[in-house]
């Protein structure tokens, strides 16, 4: 009973100091550092006592108390310096180190003989050892403590002076100055031997964690790598693609980059025509942040191209529909992260045969269009929120690509740049989003030079990405060639022979599909000869052709609700208010339709929405 009454004492006592110590200096195992340091006092300290020891046997006037004294001292310091091996011991042992090493100092001034020089070298390093123990919190007190000391010892040595070991001849003094002397020199060799290993502990730690984010980095980088990237064969419209991440790294002697851009395009085939479909996007946060919002839209980008490959439902839409499909799915993922992951992001369709491009502005910056020698933004607006932020249906823009011309988009790392200190040496930021029009002229266009040459104006303070794209039309038609085709089929509509002009017009496309004014001559015709369906049929295929004759596609679905193609026509019309929300006619064609297609909660959203446009024009 006794026995485990006295072990719930010495352990409630062991828990007392373990939090004692605690309160001083923290849990264990945030000072590996300390422990070596705890390791290296006692060890001095016994090298210290065994010196004093040995020198006493070989002294005048050889005092018994002293030398039982330094025994203790000596065989407490062993049994410490063989606990303080145990990690787990290292806050119990902290105020007995530092009592052992007051004592190896006192113990030394005893029979030192009282000399001050030597009492002060000896205290010197104790002093920086017990400052090292307790750390830069408390290390004032090692220092009260032996300046106290030190006082004290030699305001008691002129009033009793017998109290101290006193030597008869001169030769016993120099042997003891000589002696404290070498004890000195093995704690001072010992405490920098301590400090090495110490620091080299530390940066050998740092080292091997270095080396361990380096590897999960590299591993990410593989991740991320298969997921950008250009994936397009295509003859006609040519990407190239720049991107330096603010993030670098090095790993088996070789440098990698990781961060939160990517640029990234496919191919994919909407009603039967080809589209190069592109991406470039910025990811909230650096490095790891970053590249896992990387990863999760790459993925999602990768599936949504092989959905759009094998399903037949995608691939039936047309491009301002797929559009918004993909931004909506890509949307719907980041918002299941509730905000702590989201990216700006530019998502556009390039058609292959006409160099339409068709995109969505996500909160990225402006796309830039590079054409003969002069520079401009295509739109200064951001049409949607960003990914995981959306409140509203996005806006299509659009815009053809002429021969010869450059379409730049970039991430807002081409803005951020660092140009220079300010009086105060605060760093200044580049606030002027319109001087890359300045950097895209004096590139030529060329995102290569473009990239290179923002490094050398300021340095990256993101991640920098560039996306450019060119368009080289594969087929051309001839203006005589159709002058000629068209000559007679014209003549015969003008003199209401419609049946006549109508084959003419058909062999006419047979040849020449890609040629819209066939297709817009076929719509008059068809709409003459009151065929709404092939009518209908007609204005889509010129609207394929042309994209940007929004009349026509209005046409179009005028004439697909005539043939009660209700589907179809609401197709075409929601193709223009994609690109023109705020068209009131369009919408009120939007609402009857979907009154007839049996969806009257669209019909409604539709009419809040012409109310809405309507008050906002009388308050204008």
């Amino acid at each position: 009973m006794l026995g485990a009454n006295g072990r719930s004492i010495i352990g409630k006592l062991k828990k007392i100091l373990s939090e004692f110590v605690s309160s001083v200096l923290g849990s264990t195992d945030r000072f590996v550092m300390r422990h070596r340091i705890l390791n290296g006092t006692l060890l001095a300290g016994i090298v210290a006592m065994g010196v004093g020891l040995s020198s006493e046997f070989f002294r005048e006037g050889f005092e018994m108390g002293g030398l039982i004294a330094l025994w203790m001292a000596f065989g407490f310091a062993c049994v410490f310096y063989y606990l303080a091996r145990f990690r787990h011991l290292f806050q119990i042992l902290i105020l007995p180190t530092f009592i052992i090493s007051s004592l190896t100092a006192f113990l030394q001034i005893k029979y030192s003989g009282g000399i001050v020089s030597a009492n002060v070298m000896l205290l010197a390093p104790i002093l920086v050892l017990n400052m090292l123990i307790l750390g830069n919190k408390y290390d004032w007190i090692a220092i009260v403590f032996f300046v106290c000391a030190l006082f004290v010892v030699n305001s008691v040595q002129n009033i009793h002076p017998e109290w101290f070991y006193d030597y008869s001849s001169e030769k016993a003094r120099s042997e003891d100055f000589l002696i404290t002397g070498v004890s000195i020199l093995f704690l001072l060799g010992l405490m920098l031997r301590t400090l090495n290993r110490s620091y080299e502990d530390a940066i050998g730690e740092v080292s091997r964690l270095k080396y361990q984010q380096d590897g999960d980095y590299y591993l990410t980088s593989l991740l991320t790598r298969p997921l950008s990237g250009i994936r397009i064969r295509s003859k006609s419209v040519l990407f190239q693609t720049y991107i330096k991440q603010k993030k670098s790294f090095q790993f088996k002697n070789r440098e990698y980059e990781l961060g939160g851009d990517i640029c990234v395009a496919d191919q994919i085939v909407l009603r039967g025509r080809s589209y190069c479909v592109f991406a470039n996007g910025d990811a909230m946060g650096k490095s790891m942040q970053g590249a896992g919002g990387v990863l999760v839209f790459g993925t999602a980008f990768r599936a949504l191209i092989e959905r759009t490959h094998r399903e037949g439902i995608l691939s039936g839409y047309f491009p301002e529909r797929w559009l918004h499909t993909a931004l909506n799915d890509f949307n719907d993922i980041f918002e299941g992260f509730d905000g702590s992951m989201s990216m700006s992001l530019l998502l556009g369709l390039v058609d292959e045969e006409n160099g339409f491009l068709y995109y969505i502005n996500a909160e990225h910056p402006f796309p830039i269009r590079f054409r003969e020698g002069k520079a401009s933004f295509l739109s200064e607006k951001a049409t949607n929120f960003k990914l995981g932020m959306q409140k509203d249906k996005a806006l299509i823009e659009t815009c053809w690509i002429r021969p010869g011309d450059t379409i730049i988009i970039g991430s807002d790392g081409r803005d951020d740049l660092s140009i220079g200190f300010d009086s105060k040496s605060n760093r200044v930021i580049n606030m002027d989003h319109t001087s890359i029009l300045t950097q895209v002229e004096e590139s030529d266009g060329d995102i290569e030079k473009l990239g290179l040459r923002l490094q050398n104006i300021g340095e990256l303070t993101d991640d920098l990405s560039l996306l450019s794209i060119r368009f080289q039309p594969q087929t051309t038609i001839d203006i005589k060639t159709r002058e000629s085709g068209l000559e007679e089929p014209i003549r015969l509509i003008q003199r209401n022979n419609f049946p006549e002009a109508l084959n003419l017009l058909k062999n006419y496309a047979d040849s020449y599909a890609y040629d819209p004014a066939v297709w817009k001559l076929l719509y008059r015709v068809y709409r003459k000869l009151e065929k709404p369906i092939e009518a209908g049929k007609a204005a889509e295929i010129f609207s394929n052709n042309h994209p940007s004759g929004l009349q026509m596609i209005l046409e179009g679905a005028i004439q697909y609700a005539k043939a009660s193609l209700i589907d179809e026509a609401i197709d075409m019309a929601e193709r223009i208010y994609s690109r023109k929300p705020d068209v009131i006619p369009v919408i009120k064609i939007l609402v009857r339709l979907y009154k007839k297609s049996n969806r009257p909660e669209r019909a409604s959203e539709y009419e809040e929405e012409i109310h809405r446009l309507e008050n906002d024009s009388l308050d204008s």
